[in-house]
């Protein structure tokens, strides 16, 4: 018997083998040859799970002896890792073409890179927002990576029906080879009568999770009047009002790739978003896509990518004809010959470089000339690395996430989240000058110089920043530090990093992905991605509050929530006295907590508040005209949401419902759970002020 050196060996001579032959037969000869050797000489045991370790997706752990009579696929994964991402469709694919009965089981082994990904929460998070419908384990001491002698993520070990050892995939871009291998395997212990058709207790995490008006919100762009939000969960695109109101529903929930209408387009993942007049371009990520959507002929087009990862690092071609890899960012700016607008920039994640797309005929650096609809490669070498350089092409990423522009004494910048390498960049629009602002450090091949800490330059440090907003006229940018759960302000000439959001006590950030400033009022808007909503700071006096999603009947897939969901049978809302509104006028929504003496909010289970208001009340059949939900916080009184009275009742009157469930600790540190559910009723009146709606909520 061998050990996992001998293994490893044993793989790569394997490797090598195929790579000499294209025949199909003398392939799978060499498979089942490789097979042989495995389960009759070398017999190496995959090690036994760890029993305390935390899964997913099913109703028990797993162990080996589950597992015996099933080729099993482990897959070696970072939740943060685009490289991860990008072999997930191979699996799926895995997954529709053999069957847990067929005798084929993947496993996701969850290997953390930060120290933020180890918790298992946030784990959860992320196998719902990357629709994993497989078991997960979380290895966060990284036990069984050490053991198998795992190198990198993502990494596929392949395990035979007796849990010997057969196969090694490292890195992406083996989909291929994996089906043909796992092939030959099936049809190999089948034959020997070693597969097994017993089921595994799966327990899918994406079907205990209610309706939510927002699913993981990605990126987010204020513009005028509009707020550009990518529904990222939700694979659409949603343009709200200032006050919320959704005005554009923009795709479905099903994933997909397709141009048309607004209810015809379908995304995969839609990440950075940015407007420009009455068009939005969209960074659809895992179609490796940019798109356009115009507002006045509500039309979706494709004007960069094919919907299928390229691997293409320098660029050149034209609209659709040039791949793309996890295009993550966009921002708009100007190009060096002085055009205004004319150059859409792109952070491209999956290539580890700074792309760019042209609006118009333009004349770029060293006097290239690019016609409009050209896509290009503007900075970084394609090397997964944070390697700064006064020449764009040797300098280099690790997974550039957010982008902004802003202009300093120097001249103009594009400045970027370069989140594997936790520190933000800046690359000079004039000559495409790669240099570093604040966070990780010198050494180039350094990605884990990570941590969670104020300073100047390098010896500030953050973890995984998603997202920057250049805060106009102040000289500073404002970073989403993602995997820290903060919000951070960097001034520019000093490289000098503050956290400003995110101490204890305080309204609580989950994984933070987007950020846009409204720089006339003085806002930053947030994409609060795991806690799947939007964040308002006030950047002068840092108060926070929560933006409302309101759907009116008329938005595609507005209906969200029921009143069903909120009511209990035989149990009655408590009423509020009824109010007179008029038609236009606006009424704002607030719940007045009241906890016990010394107790506060459970953070570990959030609070929910689940609305909904109908034209009937709960006698009747009910019309929903929106539905929206959103997280309790321990201010009170906080305000929930507020919506323009309409004009719409033939009855002369609305019905609005509140469901309020509220987690919450005591003083003895007991902790507990109430629910109450309100019911406010309001008569239409031909004139007035705006109004308030008040629920006390004593628990």
């Amino acid at each position: 018997m061998g050990d996992v050196g001998d293994i490893l060996e044993a793989c790569m001579l394997f490797d090598q083998k195929l790579q000499d032959t294209d025949d199909t037969e003398k392939r799978h000869n060499v498979i089942r040859e490789h097979i042989n050797l495995v389960e009759n000489k070398l017999k190496v045991k995959c090690p036994q799970f760890k029993t305390d370790l935390e899964w997913m997706n099913v109703s028990s752990p797993l162990n080996l002896e589950q597992l015996k009579g099933k080729v099993v696929v482990l897959d070696f994964f970072t939740y943060c890792c685009i490289n991860c991402l990008h072999i997930l469709p191979d699996l799926a694919a895995l997954e529709n073409q053999f069957t847990i009965q067929d005798g084929v089981i993947v496993i996701g082994v969850h290997s953390a890179k930060f120290e933020n990904e180890k918790i298992s929460a946030n784990i959860l998070s992320a196998i719902l927002r990357y629709n994993i419908d497989h078991p997960v384990m979380n290895d966060n001491e990284a036990t069984l990576w050490s053991e198998l002698m795992i190198q990198c993520w993502p990494t596929l070990v392949v395990l035979s029906p007796s849990g010997y050892i057969l196969q090694f995939y490292v890195g992406e871009g083996h989909r291929e080879k994996l089906l043909e291998f796992v092939n030959v395997c099936t049809s190999f212990y089948r034959d020997n009568g070693l597969l097994s058709k017993h089921d595994i207790p799966l327990d899918l995490e994406k079907y205990k999770r209610g309706n939510l008006s927002l699913k993981f919100p990605g990126k987010i762009c204020v513009s005028g009047k509009n707020i550009v939000v990518s529904d990222t969960g939700h694979n659409r695109v949603l343009v709200l009002s200032k006050d919320g109101v959704v005005q554009h529903c923009v795709g479905g929930k099903e994933r997909g790739f397709k141009d048309g209408t607004f209810t015809q387009c379908r995304f995969d993942s839609p990440q950075g978003v940015v407007m420009k007049e009455n068009v939005i371009y969209l960074a659809d990520t895992e179609n490796h896509a940019i798109r356009k959507i115009d507002l006045q002929k509500q039309e979706v087009t494709t004007i960069a990518g094919n919907g299928k990862q390229g691997n293409d690092k320098f660029g050149g071609g034209i609209g659709i004809k040039q791949e793309l890899s996890s295009p993550w960012d966009l921002v708009i700016g100007p190009s060096p010959d002085g055009q205004t607008d004319s150059v859409l920039y792109i952070a491209m994640a999956g290539t580890h470089q700074i792309w760019v797309y042209f609006l118009t005929d333009v004349k770029w650096h060293k006097g290239k000339e690019y016609k409009q609809g050209s896509c290009v490669r503007f900075a970084g070498s394609g090397n997964e690395e944070n390697r700064n350089n006064n020449y764009p092409e040797k300098a280099a990423f690790a997974q550039p996430s957010g982008l902004t522009l802003g202009n300093t004494p120097e001249g103009s910048f594009l400045f970027v989240a370069d989140s594997e390498s936790s520190t933000i960049r800046s690359v000079a629009l004039k000559d495409g000058a790669v240099k570093h602002v604040v966070g990780g450090e010198r050494d180039p091949m350094n990605l884990f110089a990570y941590g969670d800490k104020d300073g100047t330059g390098i010896d500030a440090k953050l973890q995984h920043p998603l997202g920057v907003a250049m805060v106009t006229d102040s000289g500073s940018i404002l970073v989403a530090d993602s995997y820290n759960h903060k919000l951070k302000l960097v001034d520019i000439s000093k490289k000098q990093c503050t956290t400003v959001w995110g101490t204890d006590g305080e309204v609580k950030l989950n994984e933070p992905g987007g950020l846009s400033v409204d720089s006339k009022q003085g806002l930053a808007y947030i994409a609060d991605t795991n806690n799947h909503n939007i964040r308002i700071l006030r950047i002068q006096d840092k108060v926070m509050s929560q933006l409302p999603v309101i759907f009116p009947s008329d938005t595609v897939d507005s209906l969200t929530i029921k009143l069903s969901d909120i009511l209990k049978p035989g149990k009655e809302p408590e009423k509020n006295e009824t109010i007179s509104v008029a038609p236009g006028s606006e009424v704002k929504v607030n719940l007045l907590l009241s906890l016990p003496v010394g107790g506060h909010v459970n953070d570990e289970a959030p609070s929910k508040w689940t609305a909904v208001m109908q034209e009937s009340s709960c006698d009747g059949a009910g019309n929903p005209l929106f539905s929206q939900t959103g997280t309790i916080q321990e201010n009170s009184p906080q305000h929930l949401f507020s919506w323009k009275m309409p004009d719409l009742s033939s009855s002369g009157r609305l019905f609005l419902y509140l469901k309020a469930k509220v987690f919450y600790c005591d003083e003895s540190k007991a902790c507990k759970m109430k629910e109450k559910v309100f019911m406010q009723e309001l008569n239409f009146e031909s004139s007035g002020a705006s109004k308030e709606v008040q629920f006390k909520f004593p628990v």
